[in-house]
């Protein structure tokens, strides 16, 4: 009797499943459309394609394939492509009203393009405060705990038209704790693990907290580790820029955090074997001198805005190189340091706190031995640094290039030192720029400048610094070398300061400065 009511179980049972799995089959083809055209309704400016549904009603799980988000005003390349989405329920939490389960999204695709962000900045600037946010929509959903496995993921951003995307790819995440209803005292419900290879060599680690349904952004608190970055592969957005990176490594450990700020603090980073070149062409000089007004215009606007602080603990640049490519002179030429070793300690675009340092050493042109020595002070409120330059033998013949582009002229030998110490401090710059030569031997077909070459150099170098200051008397100051009088621009921070200090006394002086006294 027993046997035979264990055989109808078995029996009834194997009917339900079979049942079960028939009304399942039928029903994936209308639960996919209803799927597709619920989530196109509830989104404006996206389309959502869902290629395969299938139910499993005894295993609580779907599977979904080849799904699609494009942005309608730019539709190519998709945003997201995922070629299987596994979801798992629970079924003890639903007889409580609240879904539990894992989400499993294998091999998908995020594109980015440039255009596309930025009409999404352009759609989100457009929307109404009084419209309900996606957290707010989530929170009012059933209650939910999910856990989320990324595996094999790859991210593509593709900044200007035709340049080679930037791939972020073997993107394994996994995230748990994903829930709707946190507990109060939870700021942090969401646990994080990340982990990528960034373009072909470097690695990426990510491990921390989040409140993913922060609003208006998610809060994270994350230690972040980079490794064995080959920075070259970078050119796909400093290149837009008229920057050339030809080698180099970078690493750096750190930790984000985003609550009511940004703060990118980095405990540590290396950069080894850099070559770095910023280059300049006439047929470009109008965009490229937007760029840098708009280049400027963005750091003092971050300088000045306390939501983002990036923070250096200890940095280390080794064995790179750093030049200044001019094109737009005949003929052409390229100013540089070698061998560039440097320490920074205790830095941020913020100084608001504690004393930063930066000790940098290199060779001049190749051959003239430079160290470069600051010291920023908290910014209360105004700039407030030292800054010392010491340039020694350097060969004035590494300089030909530059003296024929400017001054028609060329030197057979001689060296050329550079010594200069400043002081910025409530609104005034005080110190000293002296340069010196020795045994220069200067040809010209025309007439002999050797007894004028350095006075010109001496004057140019001088009366560069002196531009950043206001109603001093140039003649006054040229003949003894001392600088002292006010900033000329009193709202100044003090990247701009350092900025203009390169750019008039040691470039747009001493370059141009053969020429004009010629």
């Amino acid at each position: 009797m027993i046997s035979q009511w264990l055989k109808w179980t078995v029996v009834s049972l194997a009917v339900l499943m079979g049942v079960l799995s028939t009304a399942a089959f039928f029903a994936d083809e209308p639960l996919r459309r209803y799927g597709e055209r619920t989530v196109n309704e509830a989104v404006e400016g996206y389309s959502f394609k869902i290629g395969t549904l299938a139910v499993h009603p005894l295993a609580l799980s779907v599977d979904l394939g080849d799904v699609v988000v494009r942005q309608e005003a730019h539709p190519d390349p998709p945003l997201i492509s995922i070629p299987e989405v596994v979801v798992d329920a629970r079924f003890a939490p639903l007889l409580n009203g609240k879904a539990k389960g894992d989400i499993r999204l294998k091999n998908p695709i995020i594109s980015v393009t440039q255009q596309q962000i930025n009409t999404a900045s352009a759609e989100a600037d457009q929307r109404t405060e009084q419209m309900v946010s996606w957290q707010d929509r989530v929170r009012g959903m059933i209650p939910f705990e999910a856990t989320l496995f990324i595996k094999n993921g790859e991210v593509r951003y593709v900044g200007q038209r035709n340049a080679e995307p930037i791939r972020v790819t073997a993107l394994d995440i996994e995230a748990r704790y994903l829930t709707n209803r946190p507990q109060d005292a939870q700021a942090y419900p969401a646990e994080l693990v990340m982990r990528s290879r960034l373009f072909d060599a470097g690695y990426l680690e990510f491990n921390g907290l989040a409140d993913l349904l922060n609003k208006p952004l998610p809060m994270v608190d994350a230690s972040v580790k980079v490794s064995g970055l080959r920075i070259a592969d970078l050119m796909p957005i400093v290149g837009a820029y008229h920057v050339v990176v030809n080698r180099g490594t970078f690493s750096a450990t750190g930790r984000i955090m985003h609550e009511k700020q940004m703060v990118l603090s980095l405990e540590s980073f290396v950069l080894g074997g850099a070559k770095v070149a910023y280059v300049y062409q006439e047929e470009t000089e109008s965009k490229q001198r937007r760029q840098l007004e708009r280049g400027a215009e963005r750091a003092a606007k971050a300088h000045r805005d306390p939501w983002f602080v990036l923070k250096v603990g200890h940095g280390k640049i080794f064995n790179s190189e750093v030049e200044f490519v001019n094109r737009s002179t005949d003929p052409a030429y390229r100013v540089f340091l070698t061998d560039v070793n440097a320490d920074i300690d205790n830095f941020s675009n913020r100084l608001e706190e504690g004393t930063g340092v930066v000790k940098i050493t290199g060779k001049f042109m190749g051959s003239g031995p430079t160290v470069v020595t600051g010291t920023f002070r908290p910014e209360k409120p105004r700039p407030d640094f030292d800054l010392a330059v010491k340039i020694i033998k350097t060969d004035v013949t590494t300089l030909n290039h530059v003296l024929r582009a400017y001054g028609d002229t060329d030197t057979h030998h001689g060296k050329f030192a550079l010594f200069s110490e400043l002081t910025v401090k409530n609104n005034r710059i005080d110190g000293y720029v002296k340069p010196l030569f020795r045994n220069v031997d200067v040809y010209d077909p025309e007439k002999d400048q050797d007894k004028t070459l350095s006075h010109k150099m001496y004057r140019a170098i001088i009366d560069g610094v002196m531009s950043l200051l206001e109603n001093i008397p140039r003649d006054e100051v040229a003949t003894k070398g001392d600088v002292s009088g006010p900033v000329e621009n009193p709202q100044a921070s003090t990247w701009q300061i350092i900025e203009k200090l390169v750019q008039n006394a040691f470039f747009n002086a001493i370059l141009p400065g053969f020429e004009e006294r010629a």
